[in-house]
């Protein structure tokens, strides 16, 4: 992170020079000019609020600031400050009085205004301007008489994302590093934010348990209580005896490596509608049971959703057997109209209209099923089995039988008449191999053998069976990679790899956000009995700058959250989202672009990867699409060359 220098502030403050600083520093200082502040001013400007007591919250969070000011390093001249929503300074306070002097002897004392228009560019007014945390170091400062300090501020929002006012570092140059004043300023309000909502999410977890004592007594009928969320808060001696667990049941990665529920608990959580004789299946290592279930909400005074009461039903052993799929989604089902994602769809749909194999690449949560779907959908195969297969969740050593089936007496143990496998299940339809990357390597040559030759041979069984398949694969992995390293086989990816779509990350899509959410919004209430219209705009806003590592996925899984934790308000709040990612964007600098100029070889740099990929391509019809060739002529490695292809979206053949 570059300073502005006091060069950089003396040329601005005497002819307006526009120098290459921060942009938000910039902006700031333009303001500043604008307000008619005098840049050899103190900040002397009152606020005109009458001085009241501090909430419970800010009280908390002076605690909290006293706490991390009594643990530092004695040299460290520090100072806190907490402000009002207006950037009032409602109280200052140090273990050093001789910097609480300093301050003081340059106007900074209680009920000062340290808004952009009273005192210029510093850390609080930065905060106030762009709602999130900032620093302002040395020069950075407007006026003058601040220079000697580095300031470090941020928001403090309650648990449901109301602005209580502002937190601050200030520290004495050259004594205090900017990034760690504001490091700390930053930690402090996310252990005062986790804090608070711990204890909110305490209370509804002890109401919740004192609405339904004495029901656990119960046991005969295998009884849960879970929260809206989908944690397991109580469990009744049947309900271990029905799992096969024990108390240690209660901690959700456990119970998740113990058995796997359809549908899944958490998803039985959600709905605060009560319901009767549910059917569901409960996978326990190789048992399968069969059970029904009850589902009873339970609610506050204030009739706020908590969790529900679940009672189990019934308990018969099922065989395993394979069960074929159907693809229900549909291109109309892929919202979005920016222009990474409609090219990626109008690929898939010209590709539906073929029988050729495709390979999608794209981050987790890009929705590569959703367009495997969709391409089966719009494809000859529709009225045919759709099977997906999670290659790097099927165990490697019954990875072959679960593929391609087995024989009758395949290994001890095999089912009397043998069993279908998932390729052979999926006869003239379409099989999805996701996470493809993974597949072990003595599965690729044989899954090659089956796509050469269009026949399977079940485990411990020669004879062959024709087969009619299409394969739609995916990862997340770069195969290219894969292939230099020999961990995927170079003929099995180009049999693949007839045709490749590249799925967008959802940062590449931003302006698709608000109708996803929009949609997802809608989906939920209709499963969850809810009436939600909308949510905040300036959690909106965040949405749109947050980066997204889970892509659609997350901003799907947070809309569910949200919807699930709204209590029957109009629009999702600040308090509906999940604790992690509320932090994220409440107290994170999420602006992507803090320079004051623009990139300057942003054309040049267009021009050049416009100039490589002619390059490659050249290079791709100069060996006769021989890649070793062509890596040859290019002078770089194999993996680069995968890489490269992928980038710019040439097909090797």
């Amino acid at each position: 992170m570059k300073f502005a220098s006091y060069n950089e502030w003396l040329e601005f403050i005497k002819d307006g020079h526009i120098p290459e600083i921060r942009r938000p520093i910039l902006e700031s200082w333009k303001h500043s000019r604008l307000a008619g502040l005098s840049p050899h001013m103190f900040p002397q400007k009152l606020s005109q609020n009458p001085v009241k007591e501090p909430s419970p919250y800010l009280t908390r969070a002076r605690q909290e600031l006293e706490s991390l000011l009594r643990s530092l390093d004695a040299t460290r001249r520090i100072a806190g400050l907490l402000c009002g929503t207006s950037g009032e300074i409602l109280a200052i306070f140090g273990t050093d009085k001789n910097i609480i002097n300093v301050l003081d002897s340059i106007g900074i004392r209680e009920n000062v205004l340290l808004s952009e228009d009273s005192a210029g560019s510093n850390a609080v007014a930065l905060t106030i301007n762009h709602k999130c945390p900032a620093v302002c170091h040395g020069a950075e400062h407007y006026l003058e008489k601040l220079h000697p300090l580095t300031t470090a501020a941020a928001p403090l929002y309650n648990p449901d994302g109301s602005l209580e006012g502002y937190l601050a570092l200030i520290g004495i140059m050259p004594d205090t590093d900017c990034l760690t004043l504001r490091a700390l300023t930053v930690m402090v309000v996310q252990l005062l934010d986790r804090d608070m909502r711990m204890q909110r999410s305490q209370v509804i977890h002890n109401h919740l348990k004192q609405q339904i004592s004495g029901i656990f007594n119960d046991d005969q009928k295998a009884t849960l209580l879970i929260s809206r969320s989908g944690f397991i808060r109580q469990v009744n001696p049947a309900a271990l005896k029905l799992f096969d667990a024990s108390e240690t049941f209660l901690d959700e990665k456990n119970f998740d490596s113990t058995a796997q529920c359809t549908p899944s608990l958490k998803e039985i959580a959600k709905s605060a509608i009560p319901c009767f004789n549910q059917p569901m299946e409960i996978r326990l290592n190789k048992r399968r049971l069969a059970v029904t279930f009850d589902r009873i909400p339970m609610f506050s005074e204030k009739d706020e959703f908590l969790g529900s009461i679940i009672f189990f039903k019934g308990k018969t052993t099922t065989p395993h057997t394979e069960s074929v799929t159907y693809a229900r989604f549909t291109f109309s089902d892929i919202i979005g109209n920016s222009a990474p994602l409609v090219r990626a769809k109008e690929l898939a749909m010209k590709t539906a209209e073929t029988s050729v194999s495709a390979f999608i690449f794209g981050p987790s949560g890009t929705g590569k099923e959703m367009f495997a779907q969709s391409i089966h959908n719009a494809s000859e195969r529709k009225d045919q089995p759709f099977i997906a297969i999670n290659c790097a969740a099927i165990p490697r050593e019954i990875a072959e039988s679960e593929l391609f089936g087995y024989a009758s007496g395949a290994f001890t143990g095999a089912k009397k008449g043998g069993n279908i496998g998932k390729l052979e299940a999926a006869n003239k339809g379409t099989v999805f191999l996701d996470e493809i990357g993974d597949m072990p390597l003595e599965l690729q040559a044989k899954l090659l053998r089956m796509l050469e030759e269009r026949t399977i041979s079940r485990v411990g069984s020669q004879k062959e069976i024709p087969v009619n398949i299409r394969i739609i694969a995916a990862t997340n992995r770069d195969v290219a990679e894969l292939v230099e390293t020999g961990k995927f086989r170079e003929d099995l990816y180009y049999r693949l790899h007839v045709t490749s779509i590249e799925l967008p990350k959802l940062t590449d899509c931003r302006d698709d956000i608000p109708e996803l959410v929009e949609h997802f919004i809608t989906y939920y209430n209709e499963i969850m009995g809810k009436k939600v219209n909308g949510i905040m705009p300036e959690i909106m806003e965040r949405f749109k700058l947050y980066t997204w590592p889970g892509n659609i996925r997350e901003l799907k899984n947070t809309i569910e959250f949200a919807v699930m934790l709204n209590s029957g308000e109009e629009m999702i709040a600040w308090k509906d989202l999940p604790g992690d990612l509320r932090t994220i964007l409440l107290y994170r600098d999420l602006n992507v672009d803090n320079t004051a100029t623009s990139d300057p070889l942003s054309q040049e740099r267009i021009n050049l990867q416009s100039t490589e990929k002619m390059l490659y391509e050249k290079a791709l019809k100069l060996s006769d699409y021989n890649l070793s060739k062509a890596a040859v002529y290019l002078n770089v490695g194999r993996s680069t060359l995968y890489r490269k292809l992928k980038k710019f979206g040439i097909n090797p053949r």
